[in-house]
């Protein structure tokens, strides 16, 4: 049984990485699904195509003449420049989320190690249930010795009664039968 106790913490801590993994894991994979990534898709898509036509040896002519072709560069440049603010876009939201998804996992982290262990709680509702019995047994105690006072003053009263109905009959046996009164004793 103790073996199941101590490693229901490491589990505990396995199953919270797998579902921090998990969440992450989603998060990515919903976030490559973002619309915010279709400009630098398309950016990348078209310096592709444009690094094929320049590698392309049959085009090899085409491709000088757009290379002296002033505006060509100019356009590429531009298309640079929105893919390198594209990209910085990008890094800038993962950077973000990632500082964010840190600061969650060091807050529970923070919060997993103000959690007692399961040894402490065992031990806390001892020491609980160890007070709670000790004050059960003082009690049942202190009853017994009310009901062996209870019982000792019942008999004392009873020598007593006796002592006294003794008397009573010891003195009507002393006077003569024409001058008792009528005293009826009941006990």
């Amino acid at each position: 049984m103790l073996r199941v106790l101590r490693s229901v913490p490491r589990t505990a801590f396995l199953l919270t990485g797998v579902t921090i993994g998990a969440v992450i894991w989603n998060k990515r994979k919903n976030s490559g699904a973002s619309t915010d990534n279709k400009p630098l898709q398309r950016s990348l898509a078209d310096l592709e195509a444009r690094l094929a036509v320049l590698e392309d040896p049959a085009n090899g002519s085409h491709s000088i003449q757009e290379s002296d072709n002033p505006g060509s560069s100019e356009e590429t440049k531009v298309a640079l420049a929105s893919l390198e603010a594209s990209l910085a876009s990008l890094n800038a939201r993962f950077d973000g989320r990632m500082s964010e998804l840190e600061h969650k996992i060091t807050e529970h982290d923070t919060k997993l190690q103000n959690v007692p262990t399961l040894t402490e709680i065992v031990s806390t509702m001892e020491q609980m249930l160890t007070g709670a019995m000790s004050g059960l047994d003082q009690k049942l105690s202190e009853q017994v010795h009310s009901i062996e006072m209870l019982k000792s003053t019942v008999s004392q009263s009873d020598e007593l009664m006796e002592k006294v109905l003794d008397s009573i009959y010891s003195l009507q046996s002393h006077i003569p039968d024409g001058e008792k009164p009528e005293v009826t004793v009941s006990v």
